[in-house]
């Protein structure tokens, strides 16, 4: 059984509604964190580097950076942060103490000692 509404204040037209979906866009980067690499200290074959993270406009809980060397640099040690090295590509996280940066502040995160030429490598920061 088929039943039609011819109502007048039904306002259909009998045809099937369209929609148009509201339209996608992917925010810009939040800008959660930012993390510098500066040289304390060079003796030619190896040299020393320190780890600062900034937080954005919010607080950070916990922080992971990424960067590649430029050329053969080797990170030897590190402390205070959960690193790893694969090639010229390093990933370098908080160890849970330090993961804590208060919005628009920024902190000494880590450090380490590194083989090759000195260097300051562009850093991405994800908090």
């Amino acid at each position: 059984m088929t039943q039609t509404n011819s109502s007048p204040d039904c306002g259909g037209t009998g045809e099937e509604p369209t929609t148009t979906p509201p339209p996608t866009t992917t925010p810009p980067p939040s800008g959660a964190c930012t993390a510098t690499v500066t040289v304390v200290g060079d003796w030619g074959s190896g040299w020393q580097g320190r780890v600062d993270v900034k937080a954005g406009s919010a607080a950070l809980t916990g922080w992971t950076l990424t960067w590649t060397w430029p050329g053969a640099q080797k990170i030897t040690s590190a402390w205070n942060a959960d690193w790893s090295q694969s090639g010229a590509a390093v990933t370098a996280g908080d160890v849970g103490w330090n993961g804590s940066v208060a919005a628009g502040q920024s902190r000494e995160a880590f450090g380490f000692v590194a083989s090759g030429a000195s260097t300051v490598p562009q850093v991405t920061c994800q908090g």
